[in-house]
């Protein structure tokens, strides 16, 4: 039956239907954003469009026989293969990355884990301190020669999820956010050293919004401003968990 040229035809034109349909699904609900950067957007609609538009001709062929003995026969291997990953999504709930996601990226707490473009930086500083989020603050970190001192005594409102390290002192958590700049496959992780005496309380992945001053402080024997808490308040996470550079 597989080898029939309109049982091909329809199925071919099924498959891309339902490739259209969830990435249509997840691009109106925002959690493909979970995956890649806000700016593929465009070409997420145009990719949905151009499935809708094969599909509705291979809809045209099945109804030419003609025409549909000129289209290559379709495998079971290959109709599995375009399904994969409509079943994954359907079955695997979309997430953004977590705490789990941490323990094999590098952790930029004074610098950025890449090269910080000198407009991110004057963007950065051209905020109002507790206007930054967590990628500013970087940014304005990389910037300075002795952040720990330069930046001491000014105020911090930003909003992370928790994270545990082990190379923290009892009464310090790391608070985090993952920065995408395509997709999730080269994310990295911006945090900020945050002291709180009730911090072992904090449960991994809670978000939060911290509000305190920055201090001089150390994390795994480098210098760098740590975030005396004054309040850490729940929240609830960002509609974009992201930050992008």
């Amino acid at each position: 039956m597989l080898q029939r040229p309109r049982f091909q035809m329809a199925a071919k034109a099924l498959i891309l239907l339902a490739l259209a349909l969830f990435l249509y699904t997840r691009l109106a609900d925002g959690t493909l954003f979970f995956y890649i950067n806000q700016r593929f957007m465009l070409y997420t609609v145009l990719a949905v469009v151009g499935l809708v538009v094969v599909a509705i001709s291979y809809r045209a062929a099945n109804n030419h026989p003609d025409d549909a003995h000129s289209h290559h026969a379709v495998t079971w291997g290959g109709l599995a293969l375009v399904l994969l990953p409509v079943v994954l999504g359907v079955l695997v709930p979309p997430q953004p990355l977590g705490a789990a996601a941490i323990g094999n990226r590098e952790i930029a707490v004074s610098s950025q884990p890449r090269n910080v473009l000198p407009a991110a930086v004057r963007a950065a500083a051209q905020k109002d301190a507790t206007d930054r989020n967590l990628l500013d603050w970087l940014n304005a970190f990389s910037a300075s020669s002795n952040a720990a001192q330069e930046f001491a005594g000014q105020p911090v409102d930003v909003i992370g999820f928790v994270y545990h390290d082990e190379r923290l002192a009892d009464d310090q958590v790391l608070i985090s956010r993952f920065i995408v700049s395509c997709c999730v496959a080269d994310a990295n992780v911006v945090t900020m050293v945050v002291r709180w005496p009730d911090a072992a309380t904090l449960e991994n992945d809670a978000w939060v919004r911290v509000q305190g001053v920055l201090e001089p402080g150390a994390f795994n024997g480098a210098p760098l401003p740590v975030v005396a808490a004054q309040s850490i308040t729940p929240v609830a996470m960002p509609e974009q968990p992201y930050l992008y550079p």
